[in-house]
């Protein structure tokens, strides 16, 4: 295994975001229905809110601690025994996950494909490709997150088109008119499924830019919030408010009412093709981290001599945690959220502050790259030195390209995707206008809450702004993602 990963910016949002739709496609869709009924569709607004504020705490990590993994940094902060023992906190989440996404995967699996297949058989199948792929690094599964998300993202936003003769518009009515209350408590359990993205903090090293960590991260969440919350809004429009929240692979049994003509029929079959890998990859990717996590405590990177112990050794456990498959979504819908937001926003909020006290290293390790990239140049004879005579001349020196002028060629070859009158804002711009969506959707939710009770109209007035921000908040934090990747370059 080669111990130097590296990945680029959109894999590393890819990764992010199967990260978070691969495992809360699964079953969470029933309690959220049960919580808010036809408003169940705004239960991912706090969720969105804490995954921007996560991207910005490892943004800060990556600024002060180049080059160095969240395992890593934790130590450096808190000392041996502190960091180690927080260490351990966050790998006993990740394996929370794993035997979460394992088991709740065979159950789908078993109900939906294999029904006549042992569970034993299909989790074991599933650990031994998880631990085929624990052989290698993550910038393997990030290259098939990078071919398969794609299209699973694709699949996703033609769904509506592909159900419209199932979609009954009414189900949804009235806007914004359960108990706050509900749909709070509906936001914090998407929330802690969000809290998955701290898995991403195992592979900080892999970014050489860390403003191309955070707008990946960014774009990520954000992407998979909007993705979800489509799935939830088709399962209303199609089933209504009541029938989801009695189902427990609701998303799936949508997928069933496709229907194109009479003889194509069994289009979720197509859909399960796409879904499964972008699932698979994110196990992949929490086995990853839990391994680069154990070898973090001996201070090396290579894990490859641990992935069979360690695999086996979530095998066995994830067989034995739960007896039923109950216990599986009670723990997965109920228990694990609970979980997270105990202890995962304290944790990383006292992660930033001790982090505070480090300086920012981060345009010193820029400029110690530029000279070793300069010296290497020269020693291989890529920038030879240039005489003064020639320089008066212009002979050499001008058909001779520089760094600069490649870097100018490079930018000016990738065009601006923003409209026109758009492209003359900046990286800073387009951050900040993910960050005004977001706490707009936030209020949109508060506001059509809170007058829907005597006016009607502002209920669908404050949904359709909401569905309008998640939208623009996908876009903006793409092109700054994209700024981000001009200026790395």
């Amino acid at each position: 295994m080669d111990q130097k990963q590296v990945i680029n910016c959109r894999q590393f949002a890819w990764l992010s975001a199967a990260i978070l739709t691969g495992g809360g496609l699964t079953s969470v869709e029933q309690v959220l229905v049960r919580l808010g009924k036809m408003d169940a569709w705004g239960s991912y607004a706090l969720a969105s809110g804490y995954a921007v504020l996560l991207a910005y705490v490892f943004y800060q990590l990556a600024r002060r601690f180049p080059g160095k993994h969240l395992f890593e940094i934790t130590k450096l902060l808190f000392g041996k025994f502190i960091g180690t023992a927080v260490n351990l906190l966050l790998m006993f989440h990740l394996w929370t996950i794993l035997i979460r996404d394992l088991r709740s995967l065979s159950k789908f699996v078993a109900v939906s494909l294999l029904p006549n297949t042992p569970d034993e058989i299909i989790v074991m199948l599933l650990m031994l490709v998880v631990m085929y792929y624990g052989k290698t690094s993550v910038e393997v599964v990030a290259r098939v997150t990078d071919f398969f998300f794609p299209f699973f993202t694709f699949v996703i936003v033609i769904l509506p088109l592909l159900l419209s003769n199932e979609i009954d518009k009414t189900l949804l009515q009235p806007v914004l008119s359960g108990q706050i209350q509900s749909l709070f408590f509906g936001n914090m359990i998407s929330t802690g499924w969000f809290g998955d993205l701290f898995v991403m903090g195992a592979f900080l090293h892999t970014l050489q830019a860390t403003r191309q960590l955070r707008s990946a991260l960014r774009h990520g969440a954000l992407l998979a919030a909007l993705l979800i919350g489509i799935f939830l809004v088709l399962e209303l429009l199609v089933l209504g408010p009541t029938i989801p929240g009695n189902l427990v692979f609701g998303n799936y049994s949508v997928v069933q009412q496709i229907h194109i003509t009479d003889f194509l029929d069994r289009v979720d079959l197509l859909i399960l093709s796409i879904w499964f890998p972008v699932s698979t990859c994110e196990m992949i990717a929490v086995y990853l981290a839990l391994l680069t996590g154990i070898a973090s405590l001996v201070k090396q990177r290579d894990y490859s001599t641990i992935n069979s112990p360690m695999g086996l050794l979530v095998l066995m456990t994830s067989l034995l945690a739960f007896k039923s498959a109950t216990e599986i979504f009670s723990f997965g819908n109920y228990g694990y959220p609970f979980f997270v937001v105990a202890y995962q926003p304290l944790l990383f909020l006292v992660i930033w502050l001790f982090s505070l006290r480090h300086p920012v290293r981060e345009r010193r390790e820029q400029k110690q790259g530029q000279s070793s990239s300069a010296e290497a140049k020269g020693r291989y004879g890529e920038a030879e030195p240039v005489d003064s005579s020639e320089e008066g001349t212009g002979s050499q020196a001008s058909r001779r390209p520089t760094a600069s002028t490649n870097r100018t060629h490079a930018n000016r070859g990738k065009r601006n995707p923003a409209p026109g009158f758009l492209q003359k804002l900046s990286y800073k711009a387009w951050g900040r206008s993910s960050n005004v969506l977001v706490v707009l959707n936030i209020a949109c939710l508060a506001l059509g809450l809170w007058f829907s009770r005597h006016y009607a109209i502002a209920g669908v007035i404050c949904g359709v702004s909401y569905c309008v921000c998640s939208v623009l908040a996908v876009l903006t934090s793409y092109m700054e993602l994209f700024h981000a990747k001009q200026q790395a370059q």
